[in-house]
């Protein structure tokens, strides 16, 4: 995938005489070197079969009815969609006013004060939070597009119950980058395959940190092959994932995350989601590869050691996000729900009623084993001893009680 900062490879033929068609552009743009992809299909393939393996009876078939289309087939859209509007490029990547760098995170000297005191030894604004006020987060960036996305399915009622975030989000009432799209192509439909795309794109690290134009200007070499660093992650390292966890693991697993979630607004999920996953570019992939220098080996040679703990690395991602994306996409289908009951003038469970009873239900024989365990038999003993002491029999008296 070509970077922001410079022209995609289709938008730089598309003028020309020599090229008849966009298809034939297209084709052109695929075959050379310097078109990576975005996870490439085989990453977003795989985050889309751990959401849809989490998606259970009846939501499963409502997404694929908001997609008009099941997550599978989305794997290539995003592809699809660049090589028509090439301006929708810019969305996938994170972009703010002045840049951060990870100067300073890896280092064993400090970042300059230049730097500390502009907090660009991290993510986001001086104080580390992201905000889509042009400086956190430029208004056409990813993370700014997520919450743009998202908020076309958010209902305000279900928002309200959500502690209001320290720091606002700011959330773009337009993007700019869908300028060129035509109305037909921003309906609800379009809309969830956006976010769904960026939700994948969200766990790929190098989509977070500018330096070294994301990655494309840093050189490896891996078993005599060079690669640069962007198309080293988003194409090679998707190829060679090990097999997905089994079903068991991933829903324990999916049980295990998901409560961390559930008291905070999708939006200010994204915000914590990105700065996790903008430490991991400069911790575990830059910090390996620098080494406490400050500066990169050119080309970098990379161990098998180092790769095993990138493909463990990109396995989690993958993992994560498909469960994150599971997680998004029900909370819309609630979202959804009371924005309907709200239109019939009909009020639902809240969400925080939702989870209290989740949280306190048990299941039906925690509460009825020790009844058929302890109750009954001490009660069958009881009227047994009843009966041997003179008592008579209480089941022949009732008997007889009820004929008469």
């Amino acid at each position: 995938m070509s970077s922001p900062s410079q022209p995609t490879c289709c938008s730089s033929h598309r003028g020309s005489s020599r090229l008849t068609t966009r298809g034939v552009a297209w084709l052109i743009c695929a075959s050379l070197p310097f078109s990576v992809r975005s996870w490439s299909q085989n990453g977003h393939e795989r985050i889309a079969q751990i959401a849809e393996e989490l998606l259970v009876g009846k939501h499963k078939d409502q997404i694929r009815k908001l997609l008009d289309g099941d997550l599978l087939s989305l794997a290539n859209w995003e592809q699809t969609t660049k090589a028509k509007y090439p301006e929708t490029e810019a969305l996938h990547w994170h972009r703010q006013d002045p840049e951060w760098t990870c100067a300073g995170i890896n280092t064993k000297v400090d970042a300059p004060e230049v730097m500390k005191a502009l907090g660009l030894e991290h993510i986001g604004d001086k104080a580390g939070q992201i905000k889509c006020d042009g400086h956190a987060a430029e208004g056409g960036s990813i993370f700014c597009a997520l919450a743009s996305f998202f908020d076309h399915f958010a209902h305000d009622s279900l928002l309200k119950e959500y502690k209001a975030p320290k720091e606002p989000i700011e959330v773009p009432a337009s993007l700019a980058a869908l300028g060129k799209v035509p109305k037909s192509e921003q309906t609800p439909a379009h809309y969830l395959r956006w976010l769904v795309t960026l939700l994948g794109d969200l766990h790929q690290p190098l989509h977070w940190l500018r330096e070294r134009d994301y990655g494309r200007e840093a050189k490896l070499v891996y078993q005599g092959q060079e690669y640069d660093l962007l198309s080293f992650w988003e194409e090679y390292i998707p190829k060679h994932l090990p097999a997905r966890p089994t079903g068991e693991a991933l829903d324990r697993q999916y049980k295990d995350r998901r409560p961390a979630w559930w008291d905070k607004a999708p939006t200010e999920l994204f915000r914590d989601w990105a700065k996790e996953t903008a430490k991991v570019v400069c911790a575990e992939v830059y910090g390996v590869m620098e080494n406490g220098t400050g500066s990169l080996q050119a080309p970098f040679k990379l161990e098998e050691e180092v790769f095993q703990r990138w493909l463990k690395l990109a396995q989690d991602f993958t993992t994560l996000g498909g469960e994150r994306m599971a997680f998004v996409l029900d909370d819309i289908l609630e979202h959804r729900r009371h924005k309907a009951a709200h239109a019939h003038g009909r009020g639902l469970f809240t969400r925080a009623t939702h989870r209290q009873n989740k949280s306190r239900s048990r299941p039906a024989w925690a509460t009825n084993g020790p009844i058929a365990v302890i109750v009954v038999p001490g009660l069958l003993l009881a009227l047994r001893w009843h009966e041997q002491v003179g008592g008579g029999n209480v089941f022949r008296l009732a008997k007889t009680h009820l004929k008469v």
